[in-house]
């Protein structure tokens, strides 16, 4: 299908796709309703579904992200911010699993967790495994004193020694490790998805990416060619748009931003990704429910388009 004649197939169909955001129906693309809309098994092109990153919500209370995720018939989400401790037992997860399904939401994911120690990862990985997650979103770092990041004292940055810590993990648990990329904000702390292929490539194959995509086009460098040179070591997306393409651009709704959407999905569905796309929307923190619902319908939009193509 010609560029021209798929954009103007998402241009058609966008208001259906925030038709899912609003009403929660599927749309039938080819015979198949959307993978996306509903938790059934996926079908055509696309085998991830679409959920919510954790950062979305950390100024929301757990109640009520919950029930803007059942308003918006979203059904995956990362683990809330401050909403359970990581030496948690068997009977608080359960109960806090119990909270989850009654409103049809499933945690897939911790992280992006930040650590130093030994000690912090190996809590983690722990939790993780108690709690049957298949992957956690990771930042493995040691502090440079005498320098500052942008966001506080001490310069954080890449640490073999960290690598080393979580390569044993990854072995011992058998849960794969995604490390997010920073972008610009932070150039010591794996910028971009090439920075952290230079750390893991002769690595266990269980530690891949958490890519977003965002950050990686506010580095200069295109997503697409990013996923489609890595995307057997991609683990989860962070799923963003961005006003503009450099450091200084800012997130802003799905279907506004200048990332090229379709042809960043059409990239994960040609590598074959099967895990989650987490919508990383960082913006009006505390009054988001409509702008992740105009983002999600595009989204779910888009995605229906390539399997009806």
């Amino acid at each position: 299908m010609k560029k021209d004649r798929f954009n103007a197939l998402i241009s058609r169909r966008l208001f259906m796709g925030g038709a899912f955001a609003a009403g929660g129906s599927a749309i039938v693309a080819g015979g198949c309703a959307s993978p996306v809309a509903s938790k059934s098994s996926t079908c055509g092109r696309i085998r991830f579904k679409l959920g919510i990153a954790r950062f979305t919500f950390w100024k929301v209370e757990l109640e009520k992200a919950l029930s803007i995720m059942k308003e918006i018939d979203c059904h995956y989400s990362g683990l809330m911010s401050r909403t359970i401790r990581y030496d948690a037992g068997d009977a608080e997860i359960a109960a806090y699993k119990a909270n989850l399904a009654k409103y049809d939401v499933e945690t897939v994911s911790a992280g992006p967790e930040y650590f130093k120690t030994k000690e912090q990862a190996e809590a983690l990985f722990a939790f993780a495994k108690r709690w049957g997650m298949k992957y956690v979103s990771v930042v493995p770092y040691a502090v440079c004193p005498g320098r500052e990041d942008k966001f506080g004292p001490g310069n954080r940055e890449e640490s073999e020694e960290m690598l080393d810590v979580l390569e044993s993990l990854v072995r011992k648990y058998d849960i794969k490790a995604a490390i997010h990329n920073h972008g610009p904000d932070i150039p010591t702390l794996y910028p971009t998805a090439e920075a952290i292929w230079a750390r893991i490539k002769d690595r266990d194959k269980r530690i891949g990416i958490c890519f977003d995509i965002g950050h990686q086009q506010r580095s200069g460098l295109d997503p697409v060619a990013a996923i489609r040179k890595y995307g057997e070591r991609i683990y989860e997306v962070h799923l963003k748009n961005i006003t503009r393409k450099d450091s200084k651009g800012r997130a802003i709704q799905g279907p506004r931003g200048v990332l090229d959407i379709p042809a960043i999905f059409k990239a994960l569905a040609d590598v074959g990704f099967d895990g989650f796309a987490l919508i990383e929307y960082e913006r009006d923190y505390e009054n988001n429910a409509m702008g992740l619902a105009e983002s999600l319908g595009y989204y779910r939009g888009v995605l229906d388009v390539i399997n009806a193509s």
